[in-house]
């Protein structure tokens, strides 16, 4: 009798037909093997371990990336209570411009923090981002937005600064701040927020620039 060779494609047809296979059959999996890690085009250098093991590794990296996020987390919080403290501590608008655009990048480890306006006056008196009112408004959607991802080229908010600039947060402002919709904007060169890390604390100390600003206008 010819036996028929089994090719890999069928067993992975196979497997993907019968998604309870290893349920039903658990005793298989201990005498199959599994590549350590992800080393895709270096197979000969992977490690091979078994099913038990690999699952315990696979739990020891999901540990750690959860690990790292709440550092980051803590770490961030710390950073804006603090920022924040010292916000509310100021009373004149210049100062409090200069605090938001030339310091609290530093302290945030970004490369810029800054407000994007349509108003040309206001953005040369403080050093602001000035863009079109058009391309604003196709950002802005609604006040208090916050987006959180990989820059957008063909936004172009940053491309008048010699910085680069790889991710970013958008923070839509009350419209009455400058007279027509106006963007608060983080900008990262590395990925802070391409994962949504500390989304909720970026969009509270956003408000509460956003309240400040409104408090020292009108004072």
């Amino acid at each position: 009798m010819i036996k028929k060779k089994i090719k890999k494609e069928h067993v992975i047809e196979f497997l993907e037909k019968n998604p309870n296979f290893f349920i039903d059959n658990s005793s298989l999996l201990e005498k199959i093997s599994f590549p350590l890690g992800n080393e895709k085009n270096d197979k000969s250098n992977s490690k091979i371990i078994p099913f038990k093991d690999w699952i315990i590794q696979s739990l020891r990296s999901k540990q750690k990336n959860i690990i790292d996020n709440a550092h980051h987390n803590f770490l961030t919080q710390k950073r804006i209570h603090k920022s924040i403290i010292d916000i509310l501590k100021i009373n004149e608008m210049n100062t409090f411009i200069k605090y938001i655009v030339s310091i609290l990048p530093k302290t945030f480890n970004l490369e810029v923090i800054n407000f994007v306006t349509s108003d040309q006056n206001i953005a040369k008196k403080y050093k602001f981002i000035y863009k079109d009112n058009f391309l604003i408004e196709n950002i802005y959607g609604k006040e208090r937005q916050l987006i959180m991802d990989a820059v957008e080229h063909q936004t172009a908010i940053f491309e008048d600064i010699d910085k680069k600039v790889y991710s970013n947060a958008i923070f839509s402002l009350n419209k009455k701040i400058f007279g027509s919709p106006s963007l608060l904007v983080f900008g990262s060169k590395g990925k802070h927020f391409i994962d949504n890390k500390a989304y909720d604390l970026i969009l509270f100390f956003s408000n509460v620039v956003q309240e400040q600003i409104l408090k020292l206008s009108n004072e």
